[in-house]
């Protein structure tokens, strides 16, 4: 299938510097790789925490934030819109990528991704990047695509909720309701809750609490609010209701949190994903430039590797060859 655009209008990459947590989710896959600093990476209330070359995938609408573990902390995200593999043919409504280099810290993948994502930022002509996305793209399918029986892309769009979203974010901390919102558009209360899981991926309530807990944490980064305060600022009823909501989508409690909490970063802050110094994004380039560097397959000893898959394939290939000889013995 033919893509509706240019290569290049499908994929972005950026080098930022790590503050305290900042709440987002998206339509665009994104591939995220510390070059300086631990990464403290939640997703979905999952934590992982991610040092330099580290790989993890977030899927279309997941939420996610990161954390630096100490100041001057780099990463590189690589977003991809899910409209490209959809051009292609690859239907990411039936599955998702499952990638995550400390869950499974070996594959064969990992280097070759690695050195696309650099290729990637440093090419300079159409072919060059091009070449990259698609190699880049290649790789994630063949290896890390899982068939599921539910994605997460919205499969349909509706005007009007452009519109719902903006409602949403100037009023999250207001007693909205999924009935009053129908009302004011027009539709039965189950038609609209259709629609906008189709149109945003993800339940209206599951929405708003993800916009109420964005602003949420704005708050709690700019200094020692009582928790109390915060949560009420921002449309929750009572402490509980955001303590749950927190921990949910976080895995810690809003306490928790605090104690994690980097003054040293807070400058990053204010500035979150926006244009670093001149001697980050030279330190930046000088990691990627090594990871650039062509790859060498690694070599393996059978008797003694980190992965044991070579091992358990190589006693797999010898016992059969034993019952293959064993079968061959027994009918001369």
């Amino acid at each position: 299938m033919a893509l509706s655009q240019p290569v290049s209008s499908y994929f972005d990459q950026l080098i930022y510097a790590i503050g305290n947590y900042h709440y987002n989710w998206h339509p665009e896959l994104e591939l995220l790789m510390p070059l300086k600093g631990n990464v403290i990476v939640n997703v979905d209330g999952y934590q992982y925490q991610l040092a330099p070359a580290d790989l993890i995938i977030i899927n279309t609408n997941q939420g996610h934030a990161t954390l630096a573990t100490q100041p001057n902390t780099l990463a590189i995200r690589t977003q991809v819109a899910p409209q490209f593999f959809q051009d292609q043919g690859v239907k990411l409504s039936t599955g998702k990528f499952d990638l995550n280099s400390v869950a499974f810290p070996h594959h064969p993948a990992y280097a070759p991704l690695r050195q696309n994502i650099a290729k990637l930022y440093f090419a300079t002509g159409s072919l060059e990047r091009n070449t990259a996305c698609f190699r880049l793209a290649d790789l994630l399918y063949e290896n890390f695509f899982v068939p599921t029986d539910q994605g997460q892309v919205p499969q349909h769009s509706n005007a009007h909720f452009a519109q719902v979203a903006k409602d949403i974010q100037e009023s999250y901390e207001e007693n909205l309701n999924l009935a009053g919102l129908a009302k004011r558009y027009g539709y039965s209360k189950p038609y609209f809750s259709k629609l906008f899981k189709q149109h945003f991926g993800i339940g209206f309530y599951e929405y708003l609490t993800r916009e109420r807990l964005q602003h949420a944490l704005s708050e709690l980064n700019r200094g020692q609010t009582k928790i109390s305060t915060v949560a009420l600022d921002n449309g929750f009823t009572e402490v509980k209701s955001f303590n749950l909501a927190f921990k949910k989508h976080f895995g810690i409690t809003p306490s928790a949190y605090q104690a994690k909490f980097l003054p040293q970063v807070t400058a990053v802050d204010a500035h979150f994903q926006q244009e670093i110094s001149a001697a980050q994004l030279a330190t930046a380039q000088t990691y990627l430039k090594e990871l650039r560097a062509p790859v060498t397959p690694p070599v393996v000893d059978p008797t003694n590797c980190q992965d044991c898959h070579y091992r358990v394939d190589g006693q797999r290939y010898q016992e059969l060859r034993q019952k293959l000889r064993k079968l061959l013995n027994d009918n001369n």
